[in-house]
């Protein structure tokens, strides 16, 4: 039974005990209630929109503070994740970078070191020998009359030798050389390869991160939510029943 009912058949029950006068009583008194409850209402309504509003206010305020201290970390977390992978793929360059040029140092030292000897060896020895046989057998076939067909013939030998020589040293160094840019050119389309495929995976980090920081602010702002539905519920009904009892009584009274 509402507030109204319970007062309009409090009014009759006193009509039917009282008489006439009672009537005309009955209805002032149903007035003064009416305004009383009214006001009563009122304040109740001032009081729990307010009481709402603060509670939404603090709510809000908590929210953006917690959204600003998310960012934050989740950007010291993606700057950090940034930072080791700069550091470890550019410390795997590095290391790679110094083997291949090591690997060409070492290769180009061995072959400068033993290119003297080897020339030596193997094409100074040779064509010193082959000179000196054709001297000899010059020297025996016609004696001393031809020691200047042995001095332009020892000269041919070494103008060959040089021109040998100088080839050889000269391919050496366009190989080395062509070996180097070889390796620098594969380390660069290497360093292009792995530079893409990290800025790939980084894009999908923070894809994945601002994925995970959306599920965690609706499950936050959820939880809010329902904590003030909750509170508002309960304030409702503690004040409904406190207004019902209080009704209740001064009905009540009203009988004394």
């Amino acid at each position: 039974m509402t507030w109204r009912k319970k007062l309009v058949a409090g009014t009759v029950a006193i009509g039917l005990v009282s008489g006439v006068g009672m009537t005309f009583a009955s209805a002032s008194a149903g007035s003064s209630l009416k305004q009383w409850y009214d006001g009563l209402f009122n304040n109740t309504k001032s009081s729990i929109l307010a009481d709402t509003q603060e509670s939404a206010d603090e709510a809000f305020e908590d929210w953006v503070a917690n959204t600003e201290q998310l960012k934050t970390g989740a950007g010291l977390k993606i700057d950090q994740t940034m930072e080791t992978e700069l550091t470890r793929v550019g410390a795997e360059i590095m290391s790679t970078k110094d083997e291949h040029l090591a690997s060409l140092d070492a290769e180009k030292i061995e072959l400068l070191n033993n290119m003297n000897y080897q020339v030596y060896q193997h094409i100074f020895l040779e064509g010193y020998f082959a000179i000196q046989s054709q001297g000899d057998s010059a020297m025996d076939a016609v004696s001393g009359s031809f020691s200047d067909f042995t001095t332009a013939t020892g000269q041919a030998a070494v103008n060959e030798l040089t021109v040998e020589l100088t080839n050889a040293k000269d391919s050496a160094v366009s190989e080395l050389e062509d070996a180097i840019e070889q390796a620098k050119s594969e380390l660069s389309a290497q360093l292009a390869m792995e530079e893409e495929v990290s800025r790939y995976n980084l894009e999908r980090q923070i894809t994945y991160k601002v994925n995970d920081l959306r599920e965690a602010l609706t499950a936050i702002i959820n939880g809010l939510v329902r904590e003030q539905q909750n509170i508002i519920t309960a304030k409702a009904l503690q004040l409904e029943a406190e207004a019902k009892a209080s009704l209740d009584e001064v009905i009540g009274d009203m009988n004394d």
